[in-house]
């Protein structure tokens, strides 16, 4: 009867062991995924605040008429009726 005892107390020693194997393997995935879920949330909120940005930088263009003729003029060089435009250029330095 003793080895009978001795035996189911290895045995669940054993399995003891091995459940807290278990445990602790699964606690370092679940650690691991609090991280990566945080970097996932950071990167959500950079998009969402570049989101927001374009979204006003379109509420700018659609309205705005100095945010369109600042583009204009910036993109395309465009000049009103009686403005002169100045192109300033690096001198070329001599040889």
């Amino acid at each position: 009867m003793r080895i009978f005892r001795a035996i189911l107390l290895i045995i669940a020693l054993a399995l003891l062991i091995f459940s807290v194997k278990q445990f602790m393997n699964g606690y370092k995935d679940w650690q691991h995924a609090l991280i990566v879920e945080e970097g996932f949330e950071a990167e959500i909120n950079e998009l969402k605040g570049k989101r927001d940005n374009l979204k006003k930088r379109v509420e700018l263009l659609k309205n705005d008429t100095l945010t369109k003729e600042r583009l204009v003029r910036k993109r395309f060089g465009y000049v009103k009726p009686g403005e002169i435009k100045i192109k300033i250029t690096k001198p070329i330095p001599p040889e």
